[in-house]
């Protein structure tokens, strides 16, 4: 007969694995722009840290809301990097109602004038930044939006496909 030292738990190692990923919704272009280095800013600071899915609302901001957050630099900017005619917008290519990205929320801390370029917003000392890492374009798929944040359900997670970098 066999002595066994000890024995282990059943433990359904799916669910010990589960990882909460959060979705949060950005408008265009600055759910885009998270895809090129953007530090996003908000009004309010946040505590959460993790993984996150970057959504973008069904509406982006319009000409005058846009230029009003970014000022005349970065506005062009912005264009320019997406290779728009302002006149042609909202009526571009940005995807809309759709996750596109997915990133490591990192960090929250208060906006300094230094951080203008990577937020493509006008410094203001009442916004927050808050710092991604490793944001990864995923191939796009519908999502509801939100309000704030949302958890993913894990069929909402089975869709999130990383795209392969491309190479010039």
């Amino acid at each position: 007969m066999q002595t066994k030292l000890f024995e282990l738990p059943d433990i359904d190692l799916t669910k010990a694995t589960e990882t909460i990923i959060r979705a949060l919704w950005w408008k265009q272009p600055f759910a885009s722009l998270m895809l090129h280095g953007k530090i996003e800013t908000r009004t309010y600071p946040t505590k959460v840290r993790g993984k996150v899915l970057i959504c973008t609302t069904l509406n982006p901001f319009n000409l005058f809301d846009l230029g009003k957050i970014c000022g005349a630099k970065i506005f062009s900017k912005i264009f320019s990097l997406f290779n728009i005619d302002p006149d042609n917008w909202p009526h571009v290519k940005l995807p809309m109602g759709k996750a596109i990205a997915i990133g490591d929320l990192v960090d929250c801390r208060k906006m300094t004038p230094q951080d203008e370029d990577r937020c493509f917003v006008e410094y203001n000392d009442q916004r927050w930044c808050w710092v991604f890492e490793n944001v990864e374009a995923i191939e796009p798929f519908e999502i509801k939006g939100k309000q704030g944040w949302a958890i993913l359900s894990e069929e909402e997670k089975l869709k999130i496909k990383i795209l392969k970098p491309q190479t010039i």
